[in-house]
């Protein structure tokens, strides 16, 4: 039996019971009374319908290369619990499938498409996919490299 950390529950599960818990999630269309977007277009006509006007002419006027980080824990945080990409939802499958595994990348992601749709940008959502995959292998690569061996055992020879 192992024990699972979702969204500030602790509970045990087994990996059977975590996967077909998410197979049933990423097929709903509403977890906890919240819709969850199918896709980035339904997640953008989610994000106008539920965001004060004067908000959204603030988020639009601001710089891209602020906004990244900069709504990570207000919005993003939104996101990150209500749409249930820590849990699994249609919505982070949905992003999963593009080849954004993490959920915070899945909020960056989010908000960075919006950004750009509200501004009538080309949303260029490959290449930021591809950004994306790069620092997760230039992490992984720098993970691999600052490894460090604890300590060496050896077993005695028996003669």
């Amino acid at each position: 039996m192992g024990f699972l950390m979702t969204t500030g529950h602790a509970f045990a599960q087994t990996a059977a019971e975590y996967q077909a818990n998410y197979n049933k999630r990423i097929t709903m269309e509403m977890i906890n009374g919240v819709y969850i977007p199918a896709d980035l277009e339904d997640a953008f006509s989610e994000l106008n319908r539920l965001s004060d006007p004067r908000g959204v002419a603030e988020f639009k006027t601001a710089p891209e290369d602020s906004i990244r980080r900069k709504l990570h824990f207000g919005l993003g945080k939104w996101m990150l619990v209500n749409w249930g990409l820590e849990d699994g939802s249609r919505y982070s499958h949905h992003l999963k499938q593009k080849g954004i595994s993490i959920p915070d990348d899945m909020v960056e992601y989010t908000i960075v498409m919006w950004h750009r749709k509200l501004n009538s940008q080309p949303l260029k959502s490959e290449e930021e996919i591809a950004r994306i995959q790069t620092r997760m292998a230039e992490d992984q690569k720098k993970r691999d490299e600052d490894k460090k061996v604890i300590s060496v055992e050896k077993k005695p020879h028996k003669e």
